[in-house]
């Protein structure tokens, strides 16, 4: 089993361990997941591939890698297992390596999310902090932190924004988080508020600056807190998407639906997820055996919706035989995963748009 697929068999034992969130002050709307737009149509253009065998900066493509655009269009690329950072041009030109393991400044152990703000390169590592790097990649700070940063969206201001449960003193029952650039942290929410996670879950968050959604890894539920001096939850809504209930049972097994990303521009709220591929439906294994010997891109399609934030409805839905890794962080790219028959791994990096098929239309 691959490092990320041991993370989400932890976070989905724990999440059906934890108590039931209560929801007081704010009762989610149920929704039918089905499309309701029926001219709305995702397109996937490729902008760029990177990938290969040997080639400088490659080991670090895999099915457990992590993407950011900076400012400059500089592609960066880590993953999991490794403890650097691989940097490349926007035409795909590997440029250098940043970082290493160990525990000095700029080095790392495991790092779980790398983002690209205005000032900043915010890396995140599990159980141990962000570092902030210029855009020369020169360690401006580090800044510990004991709780498990898995996403953030990354504001104008090179503030970042994550929901979880953090074990601090100003944090305990709180859920969403603001780390300025000087390493305070600020947390809002009470215990009247809805929790948008079971404890411990993997969350997704999306934004642009006045509003914050909030994705779990297993459910889809998607809550919006509407941001400002303090912010505070808007909207829930718990979406019924039958390809992903489908399988995403009660119990725990692989392969499974997971949520892997989400992105919100002009468009909408767009939402990345994954699902196994049909042929690998009946090759489900129970918790504590062995998954099937299968490349990821060939056991899971890949999904993205693009959701109505003012409805949490559905416009359009895409299908991919590629299987995805969310979306690069500084940039709306689609990160897209695939695997040549000799094993030889590559990333697309996607384009996603919404047109409209107006084909049949009345005029």
């Amino acid at each position: 089993m691959s490092k990320s697929s041991a993370i989400r068999t932890i976070s989905a034992v724990l999440a059906c361990l934890a108590p039931a969130p209560t929801l007081s002050a704010q009762e989610p709307v149920r929704l039918s997941g089905e499309v309701t737009c029926s001219q709305c149509v995702i397109t996937l253009d490729t902008v760029l591939t990177l990938g290969g065998l040997g080639g400088p900066g490659l080991h670090v493509i895999t099915d457990e890698s992590r993407v950011a655009v900076d400012p400059g269009g500089r592609i960066l690329v880590t993953n999991l297992k490794e403890a650097e950072i691989s940097v490349f041009d926007s035409a795909g030109t590997f440029l250098q390596t940043v970082g290493g393991r160990g525990e000095g400044p700029g080095e790392y152990t495991f790092i779980s999310r790398i983002n690209a703000g205005p000032r900043y390169i915010h890396v995140f590592e599990y159980h141990h902090g962000r570092t902030l790097l210029d855009h020369g990649f020169n360690v401006v700070a580090e800044h510990p932190l004991p709780g498990w940063v898995w996403d953030a969206f990354v504001t104008e201001s090179d503030d970042a924004v994550f929901a979880g449960r953090l074990p601090t003193p100003g944090s305990v029952g709180l859920d969403l988080h603001v780390f300025s650039p000087s390493g305070d942290i600020t947390s809002y929410g009470d215990d009247h508020l809805v929790r948008p996670q079971a404890l411990d879950d993997v969350l997704y968050v999306a934004g642009n600056g006045q509003t914050l959604w909030v994705l779990p890894e297993t459910r889809n539920r998607l809550v919006r807190w509407d941001l400002g001096s303090s912010p505070r939850v808007g909207s829930v809504f718990d979406r019924v998407v039958e390809p992903f209930e489908r399988h995403n049972p009660p119990h725990f097994s692989l392969p499974r639906s997971f949520n892997v990303g989400a992105m919100l521009n002009d468009d909408g709220l767009w939402v990345a997820w994954i699902a196994p591929d049909p042929e690998w439906t009946d090759r489900r294994v129970t918790l504590g055996g062995i998954p099937p010997d299968v490349p990821p891109s060939r056991e899971y399609d890949g999904w993205i919706d693009l959701i109505d934030p003012t409805t949490g409805r559905s416009l359009a839905r895409h299908r991919s035989d590629k299987t995805s890794l969310g979306f690069a962080k500084g940039h709306g790219y689609l990160i897209m995963y695939e695997e040549t028959e000799a094993g030889v791994p590559y990333i697309h990096l996607v384009e996603p748009r919404l047109t409209r098929d107006v084909r049949g239309a009345s005029p």
